[in-house]
């Protein structure tokens, strides 16, 4: 296989875009996956105009419905905006970090993702933070940590988001950051309110996880990293904050200008949240909510666009229509973070150290969910199933799905997060040259892996399990490289 396949990293192709139903929908996704390749193939360069309006509708053969439609998902996804006007065009963008994890806040809230379930995934990623950050430690970081204990801390987040970059693996790093939010939101009033002894034992924890750093003891390092979490998260358990706070300063932005409408969505937003208002929930017609949010009809538009990109609301239309309440979705925000990282020029080895490292850790939470009767295992079969009915063309897709299944398995909604994203950023792009046959042989390796793997889930056996889906991860890798 490693012969026969010649491929390379790409950003996630047709699947990226949230599965649409209907044929325009669809064509709109493709429209839009076409149009992030060819901002990557010229190298995403910022502010250059890849053409008007028109001459974009001709390239790509679709209709002026159609091109819109694309454009939001485009915008949606910060990677190009459409400017009106003599000169304009659409116009390739940056997107923006604060934006990126705004985002995916704003999911793991909506999700009602519980305090445990962040402290677990932060756990997992930050034992690997610490590791890579000893192993990779050069003298200028050494210099920085020891700077860092000596000065008086005002940020808890600092320590953990040096250790993150010192990895140098992007998406480590933005995972630390976003779980380091999201756990902060579940301070009442902020660090401010904590008392000195509180304060005084955390500083404490991070000056022995800075020592064990200098001192290139990876083991250490990571053992007094998972001791501090465990011991906030019980911290925060024993004063029964179980729900996060979320800040009005999450922005929607979402390529949307028009702060008005920005204004119209989180207010729509704070309502659905303040209520805990279930999927479903009919929040009123269109004309009801205009007056509701004094907003005019154009305002309300781009408010509409902000609240279905978030996956918070929907407008159905016709007799009985109205804006409805949606349920999160994962696969929104993970197109989001997965485009960001592969702008950031994530590299596969990044990728497949940081994917087998998170999978190991879900493989085990898998098991260990299913043993309490939490999980049902057969979703395995299932994606087993579904994969041996998936064309040669169809594989390079749809391959991936056992591992989202094991993401879901795991039972923690933060992982599930990183995994999809890992995921997206490794779909493999096939060179033409390969023949079906090639493509079927590795397809016949793949689902092998996959079978073996589930077998040892079902059983039971994490050592096995675990072994078999390094195995294989490590094999992907080998094939990248």
């Amino acid at each position: 296989m490693a012969a026969a396949l010649s491929t390379a990293l790409v950003v996630p192709a047709a699947r990226t875009m949230s599965l649409p139903t209907d044929p325009e929908s669809k064509l709109a996704a493709n429209v839009a996956r076409r149009i992030l390749m060819d901002v990557v193939d010229r190298g995403w360069p910022v502010g250059e105009v890849l053409g008007s309006q028109a001459e974009l509708i001709e390239r790509y053969g679709v209709s002026r419905a159609v091109f819109r439609e694309a454009v939001r998902l485009v915008e949606n996804q910060q990677v190009a905006t459409m400017r009106r006007g003599p000169g304009g065009g659409l116009i390739v963008t940056e997107p923006t970090v604060d934006a990126i994890i705004d985002a995916a806040v704003l999911y793991l809230h909506r999700a009602n993702t519980r305090l445990t379930e962040v402290f677990e995934a932060r756990i997992v990623l930050e034992v690997i933070a610490a590791e890579l950050a000893t192993e990779r430690l050069s003298a200028g970081d050494a210099t920085e940590l020891r700077a860092l204990e000596e000065a008086e801390v005002r940020d808890h987040r600092a320590l953990h988001a040096r250790l993150a970059a010192f990895t140098r693996n992007p998406a480590l790093e933005l995972f630390v950051d976003i779980l380091s939010r999201v756990a902060f939101l579940y301070f009442r009033g902020g660090a401010g309110t904590l008392g000195e002894g509180t304060l005084s034992a955390s500083r404490e924890a991070h000056a022995r996880i800075i020592d064990a750093v200098l001192d290139h003891d990876a083991d250490t390092a990571a053992r007094r990293m998972r001791r501090h979490l465990e011991a906030e998260s019980a911290f925060l358990q024993n004063r029964k904050l179980s729900r996060q706070v979320l800040p009005r300063s999450v922005a929607l932005g979402g390529g949307v200008s028009n702060k008005r409408a920005e204004d119209v969505a989180r207010a729509i937003l704070q309502d659905v949240v303040a209520d805990d208002l279930p999927p479903g929930t009919l929040l009123g017609s269109q004309a009801a909510l205009i007056e509701r949010y004094g907003a005019s009809r154009a305002v309300f538009r781009e408010a509409l666009r902000l609240l279905e990109h978030h996956q918070i609301a929907t407008m159905r239309r016709g007799p009985g229509g109205g804006l409805f309440v949606s349920a999160p979705s994962v696969r929104a925000v993970s197109d989001v973070v997965a485009v960001y990282l592969a702008r950031r020029d994530i590299s596969l080895v990044d990728l497949i150290e940081l994917r087998i490292r998170v999978e190991l850790a879900q493989v085990e939470l898998a098991i260990d969910r299913a043993g309490a009767g939490v999980g049902d295992l057969s979703e395995l079969q299932h994606a087993l199933q579904h994969e041996d009915k998936l064309t040669v063309a169809e594989f390079a897709d749809g391959g991936h799905d056992l591992h989202a299944v094991i993401a879901g398995l795991a039972g923690n909604r933060a992982l599930e997060l990183v995994s999809l994203v890992l995921i997206r950023l490794m779909r493999l792009h096939q060179v033409e040259q390969v023949s079906d046959e090639e493509r079927a042989v590795a397809a016949v390796e793949v689902s092998k892996s996959h079978g073996a793997i589930a077998d040892a889930i079902t059983d039971g056996d994490v050592e096995l399990a675990r072994r078999r889906m390094r195995r294989h991860l490590e094999a992907i890798g080998s094939y990248l490289r």
